[in-house]
C-alpha cells in the first residue's frame, strides 16, 4: 500500500521559529513513499538565511533520496520561486493541496508589508487584461509574484517590525488583531475559494497561517497543518490508497515524529494526480532550486 505524507511551513534555514534541521524531520517520513512540503520549506527569500536555507533544502533532498522517498516541493510566500508547483490535486481531485497565500489579497495580512503586497497583487491582476482561461493558475501565479513584494525591501521591512514574531505583533497591535481575525475567518474564506476554483474538492490542505486545525464546511473538510514556528503545533497529513489521516507531530530528543491520528476519513479513490508533477527531486535539482533567483520582479 502506497502512502504520501504532507507537511508545511518548515522554514528551514531560520535560526528560530523553524523545524531546525532537515535531519530532525527524518523520522516523519518513515514508512511513506512520497513526501510533499506544502510551501515555506525554507527561508530562501532572505539574504541573511539563504545559504543555510539552501543547505538544509539540499540535505532534505539527500535524505529523501537515501530513503527512497519521492520529494515534491510546493512554493509558498517565503520561498515563492523554490518551485513552480503551486498546487496539487490528489485522489482523483478529491484532495486539494496549496500553501494558502492565494486566499488573501494581502497574502500575509499580519505583515508590515501587507499594504505593499496588496498593491503588487492588484497591479498584477490588472495587467492580466482579459479573463484568463485558467483562473486558478492565474491567481496562484499572481500570488507568487506578489509575495516577493514583502521581501523586496528587506531593510525597510525589518525596521518596521520583527516580522510575525510574538514581540513584533505586541509592538503592532493591529497585526495581532489582523492575525486573530484571519484565523477566525480562515475556514470560510478557504471554503469560498474552493467553491469557485476547485468545487470537486472533498478535502483541502493548507498551511501559511501557522494556525493548525480541522474544520467542516459545506460537505468539505478543511485542514491546516500549522507550522514548526510560532505557535508551533504542526500536523502531518498521511494519504494511503484508502484513507486520509491527520496526525499530531511531536518533538522528542531533538527529532520530530508522528503521533496517533487525531482525525481520519475514507478516500473516494486511490491517490492519483490530475496534473503532472515533478519527478523525485535529486540533490542537483534541489541545489538549483534552493540557490535559484536571489531576486525576481
Amino acid at each position: 500500500m502506497s502512502a504520501t505524507l504532507i507537511l508545511s511551513d518548515l522554514h528551514l534555514g531560520r535560526p528560530h521559529g523553524s523545524a531546525g534541521h532537515a535531519d530532525a524531520l527524518r523520522p516523519l517520513w518513515a514508512g511513506v513513499d512520497r513526501l510533499i512540503i506544502n510551501g515555506d520549506t525554507a527561508e530562501v527569500h532572505h539574504p541573511r538565511h539563504r545559504r543555510a536555507a539552501a543547505d538544509e533544502t539540499l540535505r532534505l533532498c539527500e535524505l529523501c533520496e537515501q530513503d527512497g522517498v519521492e520529494l515534491t516541493l510546493l512554493s509558498g510566500n517565503h520561498d515563492p520561486f523554490l518551485s513552480d508547483l503551486r498546487h496539487l490535486q490528489l485522489a482523483g481531485g478529491a484532495v486539494f493541496v496549496t500553501h494558502g497565500d492565494v486566499l488573501h489579497p494581502a497574502i500575509a495580512p499580519w505583515s508590515p508589508a501587507a499594504g505593499r503586497i496588496r498593491l503588487r497583487r492588484e497591479a498584477a491582476l490588472a495587467s492580466m487584461g482579459a479573463e484568463p482561461r485558467d483562473r486558478l493558475a492565474a491567481l496562484l501565479e499572481v500570488s507568487q509574484h506578489a509575495a516577493f513584494a514583502e521581501w523586496a525591501d528587506l531593510e525597510r521591512l525589518e525596521s518596521e517590525a520583527a516580522g510575525s514574531s510574538v514581540l513584533g505583533m505586541l509592538l503592532r497591535p493591529w497585526a495581532l488583531v489582523a492575525t486573530l481575525r484571519y484565523w477566525r475567518d480562515f475556514p470560510d474564506i478557504a471554503d469560498r475559494f474552493l467553491t469557485e476554483h476547485a468545487p470537486e474538492t472533498r478535502f483541502a490542505l493548507f498551511g501559511h497561517t501557522h494556525h493548525d486545525g480541522i474544520w467542516e464546511r459545506n460537505g468539505r473538510t478543511i485542514i491546516n497543518t500549522g507550522s514548526y514556528g510560532f505557535p508551533g503545533r504542526p500536523l502531518a497529513v498521511r494519504l494511503t490508497d484508502e484513507m486520509i489521516l491527520v496526525e499530531r507531530v511531536r518533538r522528542r530528543h531533538g527529532h520530530f515524529g508522528r503521533g496517533d491520528a487525531i482525525w481520519s476519513h475514507p478516500l473516494p479513490a486511490p491517490v492519483a494526480e490530475n496534473a503532472p508533477a515533478p519527478a523525485t527531486l535529486s540533490p542537483h535539482a534541489c541545489e538549483a532550486a534552493a540557490s535559484g533567483p536571489a531576486s525576481r520582479p
